[in-house]
């Protein structure tokens, strides 16, 4: 079944788009891991600038979705585990990660412009450095978390690049 290989694929094969949406999106996570770093918080505008490159993501996505250059099911399964992964790492909830509101959309504006197989890696480098993190700053009661989602997405954009 070519659309269950193309959802699990480890490839990135990023359009013109894609491509100018992750260079501003990686902009964006180096400005706001070094306020992360100095103040244990990225400023709000960087929440607000995520949420936007999700809507605008999903937009065209759902464009390609209706012109039929991308297929339903990557789509859905995409979309799916971006949502679900989210949900389980809010505070709130917590049984992936325990994050504020603003480190879960940075995750889900990483994982926007990746295929299913790939969110996933992103997600489980993440709780890879987290936990390292955690276990090189023991003392600390808090760590900021967007050089932990800067990371992962650098490592899984050089095996998907690669791949």
């Amino acid at each position: 079944m070519p659309e269950l290989e193309k959802a699990l694929s480890y490839s990135l094969i990023l359009s013109w788009w894609q491509q100018l949406g992750l260079a501003f999106l990686l902009g964006s996570f180096a400005v706001a891991t070094l306020s992360d770093l100095k103040y244990l918080s990225a400023q709000r505008e960087f929440v607000e600038v995520w949420l936007l490159f999700l809507v605008v993501v999903l937009g065209f996505e759902i464009y390609d979705l209706r012109h039929g250059t991308l297929e339903p099911f990557p789509f859905a399964v995409k979309w799916g585990l971006i949502a679900l992964l989210s949900l389980l790492s809010l505070n709130r909830v917590g049984i992936l990660f325990r994050l504020a509101f603003g480190d879960v959309t940075a995750l889900a504006a990483a994982a926007c412009l990746l295929p299913p197989s790939l969110i996933l890696l992103l997600y489980g480098l993440a709780k890879v450095f987290g936990w390292a993190g955690q276990k090189l700053f023991p003392r600390r009661q808090y760590l900021p978390f967007m050089p932990m989602v800067s990371l992962a997405t650098l490592a899984v954009l050089a095996l998907g690049l690669l791949g």
